[in-house]
Order: structure tokens, then sequence, then C-alpha cells
């Protein structure tokens, strides 16, 4: 198997969730660490750490072709995980890879290594009782899903590019924004049940950064590793585990299908309305009634020696705590 020492390397979508998470503790493994930021004022996350931040977009080819030439790795995280047409999510979770990567491999010294964030969204869910693993045929059922699919198309066709996918489930954890909502509804002690026969994997925030720099130094070029806790959960058991992380009793609130969709309906027209388009929108529908979300975990333990180690309860507690400390709850 490789082994590769991450000393340098140039990351885009550092100041989301997740790749302020990455950028931590690459910057504690003594890492240079070079970000692409669109927009200063999304900074919040990287405030007082030493980052040599790249004003630009995805589209920037020069200057990510400087930042990338170097280093030990490129984590193209960047993307969208919500907008309002199909074009859009091709565009930018698409096309966005073909740029990184195009400027990446005309480096005077490109990258060791190439790691794409992809996500199970681009396999889409599973028959009952199946567990994917990463050679199953895709069908994803969502536009996010089929967008990071064709960018993991893309970059595959790039030769020489040394890629090494990971396709994570549903992350949870400190800073995220996106599944919020839910601790909120169940501070308030409700927690909205759509499908309770589903099963779902999920992974806690530290332990998939810890799988991504897993893979930057022991994955194999042209190979793809999902990276998820070992242990699904069931759906009907979400309400008992956010009661749990918050102490108090939180009643299941059954969702029929027909009444999300109409749900997803207002909350996508609302988003339209803003300009800022959620991620509960009709398009996400298509998973939330998924009856098997539960992907194979055993290649990545064996072949970059990784495990996640966060409990699911014990995960939401520490998560709740800190939506409370932060004054978000």
């Amino acid at each position: 198997m490789p082994s590769r020492e991450i000393r340098t390397c140039f990351v885009t979508g550092g100041t989301g969730f997740i790749g302020s998470h990455l950028v931590g503790h690459l910057l504690q493994r003594g890492c240079e660490v070079r970000c692409l930021v669109r927009d200063r004022s999304r900074l919040k996350w990287l405030q007082g750490q030493s980052v040599n931040v790249i004003e630009g977009d995805l589209s920037s080819h020069s200057l990510i072709r400087e930042a990338a030439s170097g280093t030990d790795a490129v984590f193209h995280l960047a993307g969208v995980t919500a907008a309002g047409s199909r074009e859009t999510y091709r565009k930018i979770n698409a096309e966005g890879c073909r740029s990184v990567a195009a400027a990446s491999l005309s480096a005077p010294h490109p990258p060791e290594v190439f790691i794409y964030m992809s996500s199970l969204a681009a396999i889409g869910p599973g028959r009952f009782d199946e567990v994917v693993t990463e050679n199953r045929v895709p069908h994803p059922v969502t536009d996010y899903g089929r967008s990071k699919l064709e960018g993991e198309r893309i970059l595959s066709e790039l030769g020489p590019l040394p890629l090494v996918v990971v396709r994570p489930p549903a992350v949870y954890g400190p800073r995220n924004r996106e599944m919020f909502p839910l601790f909120k509804l169940a501070s308030m002690g409700i927690f909205p049940v759509f499908n309770p026969e589903s099963r779902i994997s999920v992974i806690h925030v530290e332990d998939l950064v810890r799988g991504v720099i897993s893979a930057a130094e022991k994955g194999r070029a042209g190979e793809t590793y999902f990276l998820t806790h070992p242990t699904p959960v069931n759906a009907r058991d979400f309400p008992q585990l956010f009661g749990h992380a918050f102490g108090r009793k939180v009643r299941t609130l059954r969702v029929p299908v027909p009444m999300l969709k109409a749900a997803a309906t207002m909350s996508e027209t609302w988003g339209r309305i803003t300009g800022n388009m959620p991620v509960f929108n009709r398009d996400k529908v298509n998973e939330l009634t998924a009856t098997w979300l539960v992907c194979a975990w055993e290649k990545a333990q064996r072949e970059i020696v990784f495990e996640a180690d966060v409990d699911f309860a014990d995960g939401l507690y520490g998560t709740a705590k800190w939506y409370r400390e932060q004054g978000w709850l």
C-alpha cells in the first residue's frame, strides 16, 4: 500500500462544515495548508489559524495551478448540497471538479494525490437489507447525487490524475447547519420520522476528516472508499437517541410522504424567493423516504487502516452541547 507523508496541501471548500474541520486537523499535524476561498466573509471557522488564503473560485485556473504546485495532496471538498436547478449542481459539483483537477495537473509540480469528496448519494439507496459496496452499480436518486457521480466520472477520465475518491454517508457534528433543524426540533421535544423501517449509515465529522487524511496517506490511486461508522442507525431509534442528547423525552412525529412532499415544495419555493436554496427540498425527499442507506466500511479498514470511533449517541450529545454553547439553541 502507498505511504505518503502529507506536509503541504491545497484545500477547496475549507471554509465549510467538513472542510474547516479538515483544515484544523491538518494544521494540528503541522501541515502547511493553502485554502481556496471565494468569499473572505466566510472565514469564521478559520480565524486565527495559520492558513494561506487564496482568493478565487473553482474557475480560477492560474491561482489553483500555483496553489496546487508542490503539494503532497489536493483535497477537493468544494461544492453545493442544495441548488435551484440540475444545471447548477452540474456546473459546480461536476465541472468544478474538472477545473480544479485540470489546473492541478498543469502545475509545474503536480500533487502526489488528489482527494475528491464524493458522497453515498452518488450511488443511491440500496435495496432492503443491502449494504452498498464501493463497486456497486450507481443509481443516484437526487440531482445532487447525480452531480457528485458525474464529478467522479470526470476525474476518472483524467488519466494521469492520482485520484482517490472518498464517499461519506450522512455527516453530523459541530458547525453543521444542514442537520441543525433536526436538533432544534429535538430540543423542543419532537423528531420527524419519514420512514420508520429505514436504516441509515452515519459518520461524525471528526471521524470523517481522519478518514480523509488516511485516504491521502494510504489510499491507492484509482480507488474509492466509503467512510462510515460500522453500525448503521434505525430511523425509529432517532427520537430516543436525540432525547438522550438533550436529556429529555422526544416523541416521534410520523410524517406521511404526501405531507413531506408538500413541506418540501414550500421549503423549495421559499428558497427560490430568498435566493437561498435549502437542503430540504423536493429532490431530497427521494433520499429521506428511502428504506436502506447503508454503506460498507471494510475496504477502508483494510486498505487505509480506518475505523470510525465516535459512537452515534455520544456524537449527538457532543453536537447538541456545541449548539448550546454557541447559542444556536
